[in-house]
């Protein structure tokens, strides 16, 4: 069984919000994630993340159904990801107001047992246990900072506060062309959790677990986005939860 639920908040100190993402629970065992946090200008930002987000759901959409193998997912991920990465490329250098734009984005596909993430950028996806209480970060940054950290010049806590920390490396429509990470995991039962830097940056999921085990509708949502807001709010925060559930049925518990 398959819930999920998604909110987005524009923060306190951005004009406008360039977060986007869009969910898809196509049957009980199966469904779609994207979230996108658009840069480039308060226009070009808000473009770049809203087109991402239709081109990937309408293609993940068409590919993507109770029938689709896990074997062809990730084929599938990579095309649509490749896809909004052209048409937001394209768009940029045709009209001067959308220069420079980009998105960063991660989308998710659950198939049955198995979730397979492509992603660019540092928006996140984590993963969380029902019997461990622990947040475990799925994705790695495409960023500056991740950088030094992986060449061990500051630490992950440093990282947070670091001035470079919003510096990406990767993003959907910057070039003609995008390199995408592509990673695939068992997941049986448990919550997953995508977001955009507005809120690991100011509510660290690490810090948040109680709400993040405990929510259970887009109302709940908004109870961690205010976490990320009494912490400074500086940039815009989208959340997406979703929650897998054994199927009693097969487990052997009553219908």
């Amino acid at each position: 069984m398959i819930q999920i639920y998604g909110a987005t908040d524009r923060g306190r100190v951005r004009p406008v919000n360039q977060d986007a993402f869009a969910y898809k629970k196509i049957d009980d065992t199966t469904a779609i994630v994207i979230l996108c946090d658009g840069m480039g200008g308060e226009k070009g930002g808000h473009v770049a993340s809203a087109k991402a987000v239709e081109i990937i759901s309408g293609a993940l959409s068409r590919s993507v159904n109770q029938s689709t193998p896990v074997e062809s997912v990730k084929s599938s991920l990579i095309s649509a990801l490749s896809a909004a990465n052209a048409v937001i490329y394209d768009m940029a250098q045709k009209d001067p107001d959308l220069k420079g734009m980009g998105t960063t984005v991660v989308a998710a596909v659950l198939k049955e047992n198995t979730l397979c993430i492509a992603h660019a950028g540092d928006s996140r996806a984590y993963q969380f246990h029902p019997k461990a209480l622990r947040a475990h970060q799925l994705t790695k940054d495409h960023s500056v900072v991740q950088l030094l950290v992986d060449s061990g010049k500051i630490t992950p806590t440093e990282a947070r506060n670091h001035p470079k920390r919003n510096y990406i490396t990767r993003a959907l429509g910057v070039e003609r062309e995008v390199e995408v990470e592509y990673m695939e995991k068992h997941f049986q039962e448990g919550r997953l959790l995508f977001c955009s830097d507005g809120l690991h940056n100011y509510a660290p999921p690490e810090e948040h677990l109680d709400l993040i085990m405990t929510c259970c509708s887009e109302q709940d949502l908004y109870l961690l986005i205010d976490e990320a807001n009494k912490a400074g709010g500086r940039d815009n925060i989208t959340a997406v939860i979703l929650v897998k559930s054994p199927d009693k049925a097969k487990t052997g518990g009553n219908a």
